[in-house]
């Protein structure tokens, strides 16, 4: 995380934007992530849009779109007329491990449909992710229809707290493991009692708390007294307000 994924179509975007053409489609499956990377393109100068199938952007360098919205044909049509006339560069589908969620639900069938058709688009294909364990790639091939193909994997490893200098891997993850008596104590007091203990560490600093289920998240924030997220929390602006107070405090 934080080792510079979004610079892989950033970049070369920005660079085709000042050469006169090109554009790029990003899949983006979380709201706030949308709102996160359109803000980094303003900044660099890039022209970024969120898709909207009644008013297709011509114009944009990068167009966002959702999983759900690269499903309908109005969204396909607009991909062929761009790779026709030469214009469409790449598509990308940003934190791609969330595939796997998606597939795990017989509900969202048609937002993986959506994936699997950018396969179909003859363009560039790049899936970005940091943490997509090596045993899931083959499922994650199949969701998206890359089957019998062997895609080129570039991967950096995040190292353990505490280990030497000169190792390979992301500069700003560390982890470390703390065990604890299942059978004696609850996962509840044991994480609070580790935030309430990192509180001390952290001086005004962000603590996050990931979590498993909806359910957790809504009792550590009632608990420890922060802010709760997830994909049922509001709506897209209470959504941004959360993501905006984790990252300013």
């Amino acid at each position: 995380t934080g080792g510079g994924k979004s610079m892989l179509f950033m970049l070369p975007t920005a660079c085709a934007a000042a050469a006169g053409g090109g554009l790029t489609i990003i899949v983006v499956p979380l709201a706030s992530l949308r709102s996160d990377t359109k803000e980094r393109c303003d900044a660099m100068g890039i022209e970024c849009v969120e898709w909207s199938g009644l008013r297709p952007h011509k114009w944009a360098s990068i167009i966002l779109v959702t999983p759900e919205a690269a499903v309908p044909d109005s969204f396909r049509d607009f991909i062929n007329r761009q790779r026709a006339i030469g214009q469409l560069d790449r598509a990308v589908v940003d934190q791609c491990h969330v595939v796997l969620d998606l597939g795990a639900g017989g509900g969202c069938r048609s937002r993986i449909s959506g994936l699997g058709g950018l396969v179909k688009a003859e363009t560039q294909l790049e899936y970005l992710t940091a943490t997509l364990p090596p045993a899931d790639e083959a499922e994650f091939g199949r969701l998206v229809g890359c089957r019998g193909r062997t895609p080129g994997l570039a991967q950096a490893r995040a190292q353990p707290r505490g280990s030497g200098a000169g190792r390979r891997g992301p500069t700003n993850v560390r982890y470390e493991v703390q065990w604890y008596d299942g059978r004696a104590e609850e996962e509840e007091d044991v994480v609070a009692a580790l935030v309430e203990e990192r509180q001390e560490e952290a001086r005004g600093r962000q603590i996050v708390i990931y979590c498993g289920t909806v359910r957790q998240p809504e009792q550590y924030a009632k608990r420890l007294g922060g802010s709760c997220y997830h994909r049922g929390v509001g709506s897209d602006e209470a959504k941004r307000a959360v993501v905006r107070q984790l990252r300013e405090g």
